[in-house]
Formats: C-alpha cells, sequence, structure tokens
C-alpha cells in the first residue's frame, strides 16, 4: 500500500473515531442536561400518566374536539387545551434555561460547539414533550389518529419555530421603540457568565408574571370553584397547574443560587412537618335533626311490612346493593333502577333496603330523589341522566391542584380549602340546575331526605364507608341499630349526634384514593374520632349491610307471620382485572397491585355465593345486573364521563335487564 493511501486509510479511521466520539459525547452532554433538569421530567411524567395512561384522562381527552357533539363546552375546552399547552410548552423551556444556566456541566473540551449547541437544543426539545404527550394520549383514547393530533403537533412546532428564531424577532422589535420593548430581553446560554441577581434583575417582569399568575388563579378558584374550572375543563386545569407548578419550582431554582438557600428541600420539609397539624377534611355538619329521633332497624321493618302485608298477600321485598365505582357506578346505577321501575311500576315501592357503596350510592340517591322532581318515571330518569352528565371532576381538580395543594405547605388548617367539600358543592349546584322544582335536596341533611312515599314508609337509604383508623364498616343509616345487628359496624351520625348535608353523607362512601381524601370526624364532645374513607375498601358492593338487614327481615317476617318474597338486586359496574398470564416483568412492583385489584373484584362474587348458598330462603333470589366491560371500552372510574362513555353504557343497559329477568 503506497504512503498516500495508507494516509487516506488512517486519515478515515480517524474520521470515523470522531463521528463516534462526537456521538458518544452529545450523548453524555444529553443525559447530563437531563439529569439537571429532573424536575421538569418528573411534572412531564405526572401530565403523561394523568392524561394519557389513565382511563379518566383519556376519556376527557376524546371529548375535546371543534364539534359540540351534545356539548357546547367541547369548543371551549379544546381552546383552552391548546392556549394551556402552549404555556405548558413555554415552561418547560424557560424553566429548562432558568436550571442550566446555574449548572457547571463537566463537558469534553473537545467539540466545544457541539457541547453548547446540545445545552441550547436540548430545552427546545423540552417545549414539544407536551404536545406529543397529548398527541400519544388522544391517538389512544379514540383508537387511532384524529385531527386534533395534527392540531397539537402544529402547535408544537410553531413553538420551536418561534425559540429557534426568537432572537432575531427581539432584534427586529428592539429597533421599533416600542412600548413593550422592556419586556424583550435575551440572554445566551452562557453558564457562570451571568450571576443570578444579574437574571433576575434582567428577568424580573417575567418572574413578576409568574407569581401574579399564580395568585390570579389561586384567587379565582377560591371565588369561583365551580364556574370557573367547568369553563377551563378538566384538561385545561391539569395542563395549567402543571405549568404553574413548573414554574413555581423553576422560580426555586433561581433564587436558591440567588440566596444560597435550599428553598426546596425546605418546601419538601414543611410538606412533611405541616401534616401533623393542617388537616382540613373534616366533615360539613348540621346543627338540625338529631339523629335519636330516627326508629331502630327492626321497628321501621316491622312497621314496613305490616303497610305492605295490609295489601298483598305475599309481600314482594327487594333488596338493592349498588357497586361504587365513581360516575360510572352511578350512571349505571340509575339506569338499570330505572329500567326496573319502568317495567314494573310497583318495583320502587318494594324496595325495602338501598346500600351503597361510592358511585354506587350517588346513583341510588339520585335515582329516588328523581320522583320528587317528577311523578313520571321517564321523566325522572331524564332529570338524573342531566344531573349525573355533569362535569364533576374539573371543579374537584382545580381545588386539589391549586388551595388544597397550598394547604399541604401550611402550618393550620383552612376549612375553605378541602377539595372534598368543593366536590359536595358540585353536586348540590348540579342538582340545582336539574331539578327545577326541588333544587335543594342535596344540600339538605340527610335525615330530613327520607325517600318517603306517601305512606310514609320509604326505602332504607345506607351509605357505606369505612374507619381508617380501624378497617371497619361505617353507616350513614337512616335508622339505629344495635352491635348484634350490623357486625363491626358504626353509626356515624351517633357518633356526631348531628345530621349531615345528603351531598356529604354520599362523599362520605365515595372518598377514594387521592381524589378525595378521608374525612375527618369529630364526635359530639369536638373530639377527634377518625378518618372515614371510601366504602370499597371495606366491600365495595355493600353486600354486608344487606345480607344483615335481610336476616332482621326474614326473622320478624316469620314471628309476624307475614310471607315474603325476597329479591337481592346486584348491580355492578367493575371490571375483572383478572388473566391467566403470569406476570412478566416488575412482578414484584406489580403483584400487589394485580392481587389487590383482582381479590377486590372478585369479592363481591364471593359474598354473593355465600348468600345463594346459606342464607337465601324459600323462593328467594338473586338479581345480578353487571355493566358489560369489554377491552378496549374506556369508562372511567372519576367523576367525569365523556359522550361516548354514555353511549356504552345506554346501549347495555335494556339488554342486560331482560336477559337477566328472563334467567330468574
Amino acid at each position: 500500500m503506497s504512503l498516500l493511501n495508507k494516509s487516506k486509510f488512517h486519515l478515515n479511521n480517524i474520521k470515523i473515531l470522531l463521528k463516534e466520539f462526537r456521538f458518544q459525547s452529545t450523548l453524555f452532554n444529553v443525559y447530563q442536561i437531563l439529569k439537571t433538569c429532573w424536575v421538569i421530567l418528573l411534572f412531564n411524567l405526572i401530565g403523561f400518566l394523568m392524561l394519557a395512561q389513565f382511563q379518566q384522562g383519556q376519556d376527557i381527552l376524546r371529548t375535546l374536539g371543534f364539534q359540540s357533539d351534545g356539548n357546547p363546552n367541547n369548543i371551549q375546552h379544546t381552546l383552552m387545551v391548546c392556549v394551556m399547552l402552549v404555556y405548558w410548552g413555554w415552561q418547560n423551556w424557560r424553566s429548562a434555561r432558568i436550571i442550566t444556566h446555574f449548572k457547571d456541566f463537566n463537558f469534553s473540551e473537545l467539540y466545544k460547539s457541539y457541547t453548547v449547541r446540545t445545552l441550547v437544543i436540548i430545552p427546545r426539545l423540552l417545549s414539544l414533550l407536551p404536545f406529543l404527550i397529548i398527541s400519544y394520549g388522544t391517538i389512544i383514547a379514540n383508537g387511532g389518529l384524529v385531527p386534533l393530533v395534527a392540531l397539537y403537533l402544529n402547535l408544537g412546532m410553531g413553538l420551536y419555530i418561534f425559540l429557534l428564531y426568537r432572537r432575531i424577532l427581539i432584534v427586529y422589535l428592539k429597533t421599533k421603540n416600542l412600548p413593550f420593548s422592556f419586556l424583550l430581553h435575551y440572554i445566551p446560554v452562557k453558564n457562570d457568565a451571568y450571576p443570578p441577581s444579574y437574571l433576575i434583575k434582567k428577568q424580573k417582569w417575567w418572574i413578576g408574571q409568574r407569581i401574579i399568575l399564580l395568585i390570579t388563579l389561586f384567587l379565582i378558584i377560591i371565588l369561583y370553584p365551580i364556574r370557573f374550572s367547568q369553563y377551563v375543563g378538566a384538561c385545561g386545569l391539569v395542563i395549567m397547574a402543571i405549568s404553574c407548578w413548573l414554574a413555581f419550582f423553576g422560580l426555586f431554582s433561581l433564587f436558591e443560587n440567588r440566596y444560597k438557600v435550599p428553598f426546596a428541600f425546605l418546601f419538601f420539609l414543611s410538606w412533611l412537618g405541616f401534616s401533623f397539624f393542617n388537616n382540613n377534611h373534616d366533615i360539613r355538619v348540621l346543627d338540625v335533626g338529631p339523629p335519636d329521633k330516627r326508629p331502630f332497624l327492626d321497628t321501621y321493618i316491622n312497621q314496613w311490612l305490616q303497610t305492605k302485608g295490609a295489601q298483598d298477600d305475599t309481600v314482594s321485598v327487594y333488596l338493592v346493593a349498588c357497586e361504587g365505582g365513581g360516575i360510572r357506578a352511578a350512571y349505571w346505577s340509575n339506569e338499570v333502577l330505572s329500567e326496573l321501575s319502568q317495567g314494573d311500576p310497583n318495583f320502587k315501592g318494594n324496595v325495602l333496603a338501598y346500600s351503597g357503596v361510592s358511585g354506587g350510592a350517588l346513583g341510588a340517591v339520585a335515582f329516588n330523589l328523581s320522583s320528587k322532581c317528577s311523578d313520571n318515571p321517564q321523566v325522572g330518569r331524564e332529570i338524573v341522566r342531566d344531573f349525573l352528565k355533569n362535569d364533576f371532576l374539573s371543579p374537584i381538580m382545580g381545588y386539589a391542584l391549586f388551595p388544597d395543594a397550598f394547604q399541604r405547605f401550611l402550618p393550620f388548617p383552612i376549612k375553605q380549602f378541602d377539595r372534598a367539600a368543593i366536590l359536595e358543592k358540585t353536586w348540590e349546584s348540579s342538582w340545582e340546575k336539574s331539578c327545577k322544582d326541588h333544587p335543594d335536596l342535596f344540600k339538605k341533611g340527610y335525615l330530613e331526605n327520607d325517600f318517603s312515599d306517601t305512606n310514609n314508609q320509604g326505602p332504607l337509604v345506607f351509605m357505606n364507608a369505612t374507619h381508617i383508623e380501624t378497617g371497619k364498616r361505617v353507616l350513614v343509616s337512616p335508622v339505629k341499630f344495635g352491635d348484634q345487628q350490623f357486625y363491626e359496624a358504626t353509626d356515624i351520625l351517633r357518633i356526631i349526634n348531628k345530621d349531615i348535608p345528603l351531598s356529604t353523607s354520599v362523599l362520605l362512601s365515595a372518598r377514594f384514593p387521592y381524589l378525595t381524601p378521608a374525612g375527618l370526624i369529630y364526635d359530639k364532645d369536638d373530639k377527634k374520632w377518625g378518618h372515614v374513607g371510601d366504602g370499597g375498601y371495606y366491600e365495595n358492593l355493600g353486600i354486608s349491610t344487606l345480607l344483615e338487614v335481610y336476616i332482621r327481615l326474614r326473622t320478624i317476617a316469620d314471628i309476624k307471620n307475614i310471607p315474603i318474597k325476597v329479591s337481592f338486586v346486584f348491580i355492578r359496574n367493575t371490571k375483572d382485572f383478572s388473566t391467566t398470564e403470569p406476570l412478566g416483568g416488575l412482578y414484584e412492583v406489580l403483584a400487589p397491585v394485580e392481587a389487590y385489584l383482582n381479590v377486590w373484584y372478585k369479592s363481591g362474587g364471593y359474598s354473593m355465593n355465600m348468600i345463594k348458598n346459606t342464607s337465601l330462603r324459600n323462593k328467594d333470589k338473586i338479581l345480578n345486573f353487571t355493566l358489560p366491560r369489554f377491552e378496549n371500552d374506556i369508562i372511567p372510574l372519576g367523576w367525569s364521563l365523556s359522550k361516548q362513555a354514555i353511549d356504552i353504557i345506554d346501549k347495555q343497559v335494556k339488554k342486560v335487564v331482560e336477559i337477566e329477568l328472563k334467567k330468574n
């Protein structure tokens, strides 16, 4: 080989090595920058999980679009999401720039131009993350591409192009001596070239803007928690909160470097330490209607049987259990109960007791209240449909992400910041709009709403909850009961010795993890008694309460020699999570979750089987109305349903009821 060829050969090898080194160096630089910007990645991961992974987030995304589709708020919510997405992308970029300004990266000395370029490009690429997240979530939610995806991606590219050419634009606008030219500052990425004090001085308007925006949003949500939150929509609120808190932590980075105080660490310590003093989730109570006036369970059942026995030779009795499952359970419960009552005019009057958990309790309550709004069952059904189609999610999300999040860092409780109370008030407000004749039913006391018909012998409506500290059952009960009648059950109205709003009684059963916190209970002596959480912790179908009512019912009927025929009505909506496939990766993490979900679902089936095989008497029977759930159906457990989810339920209910009634 000639000397020239050898030289060329070595040169080519050197070029290849240099390219490989440059590639490795670039990867290393990217890693260092992303590691420094971990808080940005964390907030974007939260957004990804909330909007693209959880079914409630997917269901919200598919409500968006520029066609009203029966909901005039769709277009408005979509526009708000577009605006908030641009702000989220901007905050990703801006926060990354602030954080990287004060980091001394250990970049390679070779190829300095590439290191600086990486430092410039990565924050810009981070600005695209929100648009990619919501585009992916929209594709998953809609089962494929929709026009909105193109809009989101175009918005992202528009922001990226603006960031790419903003320096040219700033220089151009500066030459025009415009009145807002004081806002136009360009500070190149040069680590250690500018001290924090300089950046604060030059960027004071932008810093002030972030602080003012946070305070303004906080005040608006406090003053107009329902109206403003429903105007923006749940998706827009999530994006707004991520953007604002990201800006907040970006400012932390700036001021930490300026004053040499670990604000973020102190912030975390305050959250941990103040949690011992700032619980603001005590439940709302009324000063009317002492619960001591309630009859005992046996007395009520006896009077109910005597009234019905005077009319019929054999008394038909229904005992109804409505399974938990958020808004999905509420809507399905009302649909099944409405279908049954329209098929059998005597059904509603023959129900002795309802046992509700979480959303099932809301559905049972709304179904019973509908008769006070209209004597026509179909009209009542439409009233409840109108009520349950409201957006219950946005107000609680707005409160959870702003006032109640701020509460976690205060050393004292502020009851007005309680996000659970906002959900109760949202139900009250929505019922006012749906039932014009009796708009205050959800505001009235639980005991005031006796659900009675004309003979003052209406059904018993039990709300099932769980005592967090002991794991025992807690009942919001319209009757008093002895320790031998309900096993390990606490009468919460006896503990507090006051009535509570109907909305509060429902929510006591529906305080499922993290979204609605456990309620703090003070007893009649104003001492802390404990916390009450979702009824599903104990048992998600409410069978335990019904079985104990059934035992007392059968005992009294036998003593009084009143012939009865009892039908258990179980209304279920939860999907069977079980699979025969062994767990793959992350088995140590997923095993407890999989086991809990499967046992949680199957406990209802086990209880039904126990009733059928050991407790059922004579010709008593079980009617099981289960919402069919298929693999790709998105019917979320949350507090908001899209039209698509509602349509799935509406198509199933008549068929499910007909098939089950034919079997029995």
